[in-house]
Parts: structure tokens; C-alpha cells; sequence
């Protein structure tokens, strides 16, 4: 049984990643665990009005947290009960990003699934901070991210996009073709170099990853090369129908500075393409 989590604020971009989610797993048991952090605003506020806060001031954040959460279950339930789905609700008090990791850990999460568009416009060309923050934090297992008008297209293209710089690690390999089979779709890869200016260790990880996947699928699969990012993302814009699946290496220094982005991040938000982050 596949293990989803999905966070959710309880806002309409929230709902489409669900119901993308719902869709592309129709025919596989599932369980999917939607999370709400809540905290306490407390800015402004000093240690005399905190000790003299009473109990309902301390409950709201969660009463709220749990009504909205069992609601939302509720929706789905109802909706699915012929289904192979079955849905489950935490409300945890913590912030985004280790609420997340408390609960992929002690659930053994399988996959994350995320809203993809930024909040604040409908044409934005970044993600919002929540989303940006899960894309440079959460590495426990892969990110599904979601735009508001993607659809579940049948037999997808799966676009596995790398510099084969690095040595991909077979294990995510085989986990990530387990999307694949499931959406019943076919690979495509994407090296992000022009064809000759790959040097003997990118074209020695291309041919392993490109050997393996052909075993898998026992099917020929296509090599493109895309040179730079802006053209990965025009790439992206017109192909719809596809789901582009990219390698996020471990972060350096920088990154952890937040100096830099990941490649996923500085892609930004794409209109109707859903990304799915692979991680080193």
C-alpha cells in the first residue's frame, strides 16, 4: 500500500493536489494522511499576557486545526467510499517543515504531493515560501508538486531530467519507475548539456541510467538534450501531457545558506506540467 502526504491549509490550491493525487492513484491501494501544522501568534505579546491567556486561546489553533482536517476527511471519504483510498488526518503543533519530517519518518511516507502555484497570482513565476521550503528540506522521499490546472493524462510521459554529472543511485531508480507503472506511462530522458560537450563521466552515468530504465520498461527510450534551464522550462510549457521528474543533488554549503536554489526551485512553478522531485 503506497503512503501519500499531502499538507494542506485548507485553501482551494490545496484541494486540486488532492484530487490530482486521487486521480493518479484510482487503481492503487493507498493511504493518504493529510497534515495541518498549527502555532501560536504571539508577536506583540509579552510574558504577563501569556501566562494570563485563557484556555480557549490555546485551544483555537487546534480545535481549528482538527475541525477543518476531519471536514476535509470527511469530503473525501464520502466521495471515495467505493475506492481502494483510505484517508487518515494530523494536526500537529510545529512548524511546516519538521511536522513534515516527523511524519514521513514514523509513517514511512512513500511519496509527498504538494500544490505547485504560488498563492499570491495566478501568472507568478515563483513558488510560494511554504512550497520553496519543502523543495530545499524535505529529501526523505520524493516531492510531487502539482500546478492548479494540471490533468491526469492517460499513459503520461515521464521526462527524467539530470546533467548525468553524478551517479544516479539505482534504488531511486527502481522507486521512481514505480510512478511510472502505476500511471501505466512511458519514459523520456532529458540531459541537460548539449550532446557533445558531454565529458566520459556524464556519458558513462547517462548509459547506465538509460540501460537500466530500457530493462525495466523493455521498451526503447528516447534521449533529448536540452542546454540550459530557460529552454528545460520552455520545454516544459509545451508539453503538458508530461511530468517532468528531476535529480535534486544533495545540498552544499551554499544552498544550506540559502545563497542558492535547487534547480527544482529556480524552475519556478509551470503551468499545467507537474514536477516530481528525485533526490541523491
Amino acid at each position: 500500500m503506497k503512503k501519500i502526504l499531502i499538507p494542506v491549509d485548507f485553501k482551494f490550491n490545496s484541494y486540486d493536489a488532492i484530487d490530482y493525487a486521487i486521480n493518479f492513484f484510482k487503481h492503487e491501494q493507498c493511504e493518504f494522511y493529510f497534515l495541518n501544522t498549527y502555532s501560536y501568534d504571539i508577536s506583540g505579546l509579552n510574558t504577563i499576557d501569556l501566562l494570563q491567556a485563557d484556555g480557549d486561546w490555546y485551544d483555537k489553533p487546534k480545535h481549528d486545526s482538527e475541525d477543518n482536517l476531519g471536514k476535509t476527511i470527511q469530503k473525501y471519504a464520502l466521495n471515495n467510499r467505493e475506492s481502494k483510498h483510505h484517508f487518515s488526518a494530523i494536526s500537529e503543533y510545529s512548524n511546516l517543515i519538521e511536522g513534515m519530517k516527523k511524519a514521513i519518518k514514523d509513517i514511512n511516507i512513500d511519496l509527498v504531493v504538494l500544490p505547485g502555484k504560488d498563492q499570491t497570482g495566478k501568472d507568478s513565476i515563483r513558488y510560494s515560501r511554504n512550497t520553496k521550503r519543502i523543495i530545499e528540506h524535505i529529501r526523505e522521499c520524493p516531492v510531487m508538486i502539482i500546478p492548479a490546472s494540471a490533468k491526469v493524462h492517460k499513459k503520461p510521459k515521464f521526462v527524467l531530467v539530470s546533467s548525468f554529472d553524478l551517479d544516479l543511485p539505482i534504488k531511486e531508480l527502481d522507486n521512481w519507475y514505480e510512478l511510472v507503472e502505476i500511471a501505466k506511462g512511458c519514459i523520456k530522458i532529458v540531459t541537460l548539456s548539449g550532446k557533445e560537450e558531454l565529458s566520459e563521466v556524464q556519458k558513462t552515468n547517462q548509459n547506465k541510467v538509460h540501460s537500466h530504465l530500457e530493462k525495466l520498461s523493455e521498451e526503447k527510450i528516447e534521449v533529448e538534450y536540452i542546454k540550459n534551464a530557460p529552454a528545460l522550462k520552455d520545454f516544459a510549457r509545451y508539453h503538458s501531457d508530461y511530468i517532468m521528474c528531476l535529480i535534486d543533488r544533495k545540498p552544499d554549503l551554499w544552498r544550506k545558506l540559502g545563497i542558492i536554489h535547487s534547480r527544482i526551485t529556480n524552475l519556478g512553478p509551470l503551468p499545467s506540467t507537474p514536477v516530481i522531485a528525485l533526490h541523491r
